[in-house]
């Protein structure tokens, strides 16, 4: 009875330590395989869309496969896959894909002994995105784009005015030069007159001073 007491609470243990490892993983929202690596704790940090896994490695070589839901988190550009950005205590990390379908990725990596922090980047947390820098940069050209085409409707509004100036003083010196040659008509009509009245004048003392020289002599 006591073999059969000590199997059974044996066969508990087992199964309490199996229970306890299965829902240690059902309560990450992803799965994960590691060898020589424990994962202690994770958070989600969904400013800079990453997760953040607290392991203790354990063995060398040590190795941490893990299975992202897409819908959970992602990595994507123009709804087309892009890598993930692995990060070991500030260290990046080269890692392999194992798997990838329309629903989900597996990722694979080994660590270094004496790494405690692995952070994971993508750009889809939980329905939170960011932009990727292919995006921020599409963003900035065509930023710059629009104030170009601002710039250059405002040239195009300067011009049109100028232009429209430039024609009213057209016309304003077109009777502007008029006005001139009316008055220099006006200037040659004058000293024609004034000639005129000189050669009259002229002519008139001539005659009186002939008339007074007559008289003279008589």
């Amino acid at each position: 009875m006591n073999r059969k007491l000590i199997s059974l609470l044996a066969i508990i243990v087992l199964l309490g330590t199996i229970t306890g490892i299965s829902e240690a993983k059902l309560s990450t929202p992803f799965v994960y395989s590691s060898t020589g690596v424990d994962v202690v704790d994770f958070e989600l940090d969904f400013k800079d869309i990453e997760v953040m896994l607290y392991v203790q490695v354990n063995d060398i070589p040590s190795t941490l496969e893990i299975t992202f839901e897409r819908n959970f988190f992602d990595s994507t550009n123009f709804d087309q896959d892009s890598e993930f950005t692995i990060i070991a205590d500030g260290d990046l990390v080269n890692y392999e894909e194992t798997a990838t379908n329309s629903n989900l990725r597996t990722i694979k990596f080994n660590l270094s002994s004496n790494v405690e922090l692995v952070e994971i980047f993508g750009t889809q947390l939980k329905g939170i995105t960011t932009q990727s820098p292919i995006n921020e940069v599409t963003e900035e050209i065509s930023t710059a784009q629009d104030e170009q085409t601002v710039k250059i409707n405002e040239l195009i509004k300067e011009n049109k005015v100028l232009h429209e100036e430039n024609n009213i003083l057209k016309e304003e010196n077109e009777k502007l030069d008029g006005r001139i040659f009316e008055l220099e008509n006006l200037v040659s009509a004058l000293e024609v007159q004034v000639t005129n009245l000189n050669t009259i004048v002229t002519e008139q003392i001539k005659v009186i001073y002939n008339w007074v020289l007559g008289y003279s002599i008589n």
